[in-house]
């Protein structure tokens, strides 16, 4: 099951969805026009009530622990894609050892609504291979 927040350009705060499953999850993403945004808060004819605006959906991994993708607007129908989770990274200066990073943020803006929909896919079946695969820190204006 998934906990899901919605902040919409047109509400104060985010909606919240507790224990949803993986299909409400999916049709709670595709209410969202993503590449429309901008024109309709442009129609609306008045200023966003929250400028950043996403879909956020947690889940609990094999072993307990928590992982979040969040899915965020960004100008010209592009998206964020935000991913945190517990990993391993190599630490130290002379001496390198493993250490559990809680909270392992991979974060990348300026990409396209069917890759950000190939990765909640991807989410909700637990595919991490496919996440870790395919998702790293990349800035809207730096070259893959």
């Amino acid at each position: 099951m998934h906990d899901i927040k919605v902040q919409s350009p047109f509400t104060r705060y985010p909606v919240a969805h507790a224990n949803c499953n993986s299909e409400k999850a999916i049709a709670l993403y595709q209410e969202i026009d993503w590449e429309d945004l901008y024109k309709q808060i442009e129609a609306s004819g008045s200023s966003p009530e929250n400028p950043f605006y996403f879909f956020e959906i947690d889940r609990q991994n094999n072993l307990g622990e928590k992982e979040t993708l969040c899915i965020s607007g960004c100008l010209w129908g592009r998206v964020g894609i935000g991913y945190m989770r517990p990993k391993m990274e190599r630490k130290g200066f002379f001496k390198k050892k493993d250490v559990l990073n809680p909270r392992f943020s991979t974060q990348m803006d300026g990409m396209d609504t069917p890759f950000a929909f190939s990765c909640l896919q991807a989410f909700v079946k637990g595919d991490v291979g496919y996440l870790e695969q395919n998702l790293y820190n990349k800035e809207e204006d730096a070259e893959q």
